[in-house]
């Protein structure tokens, strides 16, 4: 089957006063097969979660929006849909707060978007498949907004906090635009390689001595690329290339 075409602005939007998380409705949607594609936006999660089940400050006045799409590729290539939001949720905060310095916006490995060393977004994509067995995907944006969580191990920043202030449904709007177009591009992961050229010219620390926490274990090194499936390509201090498929990046002097 091939992928589905999208257009922007014909998404319904599925709006939650408060909900525990949007990621998990939209799984919760896909196991009882309600119609997609749908945006599902809350003004207060209660149980947001970030990856592997960290939790997600959810403060009134941020965005925290999942998008539930249909056959949105073979399931080998779901995880390239990181790199699709990122891109995506890049552009859509430059169209809504054009104040924002663009060279100041970065991609981070795999999932988060950076402004002026900072984090503003986390995006967390989850794989289903509905009744039929059809595969399905849920995409959550965590944008901050208005708020920006303090006492982390990692800087936080919010657009209010560089000057920025924008509403969250105006974040909304141009990232439902905005995922369209990317959507389309990405092909269902037949045109991965324009999404990961894009995303490479936005990448933070790309060419920068970064560590990589898989597990237990770190790994130090030279951020040199990304592979042809997302994959984090590290020359580590030994002289070792090494392949990373998940873990969590810090960078010594912009964390």
């Amino acid at each position: 089957m091939a992928p589905q075409r999208f257009q922007s602005l014909t998404i319904p939007i599925v709006r939650f006063t408060e909900i525990g998380s949007t990621n998990a409705e939209g799984l919760s949607r896909l196991s009882r097969g309600e119609p997609m594609p749908v945006w599902l936006v809350a003004d207060i999660q209660t149980a947001g979660r970030g990856r592997r089940g960290r939790p997600w400050t959810s403060e009134l006045g941020n965005l925290f929006a999942s998008l539930v799409l249909p056959n949105p590729a073979p399931p080998a290539y779901v995880a390239q849909l990181c790199f699709v939001a990122g891109l995506a949720l890049r552009d859509a905060v430059l169209a809504a707060a054009p104040l924002v310095v663009p060279e100041q916006l970065k991609l981070k490995w795999p999932n988060d978007l950076i402004l002026d060393g900072g984090k503003l977004a986390g995006i967390l994509v989850e794989g289903g498949n509905d009744p039929a067995g059809r595969p399905a995907a849920v995409v959550g944006f965590g944008v901050n907004c208005l708020h920006h969580p303090e006492g982390l191990p990692y800087k936080a920043i919010s657009l209010d906090a560089v000057g920025c202030p924008t509403a969250p449904d105006r974040v909304l709007e141009a990232l439902d635009r905005a995922m369209a177009v990317r959507l389309n591009q990405w092909n269902g992961g037949n045109g991965f390689p324009s999404v990961r050229t894009d995303w490479l010219r936005h990448a933070l620390a790309l060419g920068d001595t970064i560590t990589v926490r898989i597990g237990e274990r770190e790994v130090t090194g030279r951020f040199e690329n990304i592979d042809a499936r997302g994959a984090l390509m590290l020359r580590r201090r030994d002289g070792i290339a090494e392949i990373i498929t998940a873990g969590d990046v810090s960078l010594p002097k912009a964390e």
